[in-house]
């Protein structure tokens, strides 16, 4: 396995130390299962100021009632059809889905998280999170069930504007489709080769060698794995957790996604202490095991590069050379993070 470093070395005559010369080191790195490239570079500094986030919540509120407050969910929301949920929707703890009104395959659906409007970080308990996962995945398990194929179960999570939420209240995109998307299919596609030329699965490799290295490895909870990504999508960070051994969505167990839940307070309070308010989540199931792959999540950390001019994080070397970047080397955001791991 290969974890391959492109350095590069920049030098000019800078103003801020009366025209020195000065040297600025950056590095293109390939992704060691896709070979897909990403950046460290743009090292300018990124400053997180503190979130109003009660007026961000009444900012939310201010043309109308948000429909995934209690006193709506259930009076504007869609129902299923009675093969799917004879009862319409599914509940679990304060988590309810229902069908999406605007659907990204045919079947596709919203879980509403909370019954809390505005929820930060601190307050996504295991519990809550538990709830959502698990109900998302009973779904799944509704659609295989009348379909008799199911695909790739996806679950998505935008929090916060900055993620690309439309709405504050905390919820999650979820889908069956037979199309896992670019990035899942390459993966899983490389996985397949990976497993052709070696033998071996290549997340039980990754593991292995993460923890061995010891630079990005974050530690185990339950049956998941941590550790932060070679190549982080994020211009922040990525945090990445693997459930060994799982190889579709319909694999996770209730102990497997309080295991992740846990794992993720961690990251959470990380979050918390660097002044993160946003992030954006995502599922990479297989379909099953021929998929040679096993599921993993990716937890991206979202920002803004000028909070004052309300600039994206997402510049045209993301959106249209679909390259990303990071400011900050996933091995020096792991020397942070691993210690509350362990504890």
């Amino acid at each position: 396995m290969e974890f391959e470093r492109l350095t590069r070395t920049t030098r000019y005559l800078d103003p801020r130390k009366d025209y020195q010369q000065t040297t600025i080191e950056s590095e293109i790195r390939k992704d060691p299962l896709t070979g897909m490239s990403g950046r460290i570079a743009h090292f300018a500094g990124v400053h997180f100021p503190e979130i109003d986030l009660e007026e961000l919540s009444r900012l939310s509120l201010s043309r109308g009632s948000c429909p995934f407050c209690p006193e709506l969910v259930e009076q504007v929301t869609p129902k299923f059809p009675p093969n799917i949920n004879p009862q319409g929707r599914f509940h679990q703890g304060e988590a309810v889905v229902f069908p999406n009104l605007s659907p990204y395959d045919t079947h596709s659906a919203v879980t509403v998280m909370t019954k809390a409007h505005l929820v930060p970080v601190a307050d996504l308990t295991p519990q809550r999170l538990q709830d959502a996962f698990g109900i998302s995945i009973d779904y799944f398990r509704a659609v295989n069930q009348v379909e008799r194929h199911m695909g790739y179960g996806l679950i998505s999570w935008n929090y916060f504007p900055m993620a690309g939420a439309s709405l504050l209240h905390p919820h999650l995109q979820i889908y069956a489709t037979d199309h896992p998307g670019n990035f899942l299919g390459a993966e899983i596609e490389a996985a397949k080769r990976y497993r052709e030329q070696t033998g071996h699965i290549f997340w039980d490799d990754l593991i292995a060698e993460e923890r061995r290295r010891g630079e990005r490895y974050l530690g185990r909870i339950g049956n998941t794995e941590w550790l932060m990504p070679f190549v982080p999508q994020s211009f922040i960070a990525d945090v990445e957790a693997i459930f060994p051994e799982r190889y579709s969505i319909l694999d996770l167990t209730a102990t497997d996604l309080r295991d992740f839940s846990v794992g993720l307070q961690h990251v959470f309070r990380y979050m918390e202490q660097h002044q993160i308010y946003s992030f954006n989540l995502a599922f990479f199931p297989g379909a099953s095991l021929v998929d040679d792959t096993w599921v993993h999540a990716k937890l991206s950390f979202r920002g803004m590069f000028n909070p004052l001019l309300h600039s994206a994080d997402v510049s045209a070397i993301r959106q249209l050379y679909d390259e990303p970047f990071t400011t900050s080397y996933p091995e020096e955001v792991a020397r942070e993070l691993a210690p509350t791991f362990q504890q």
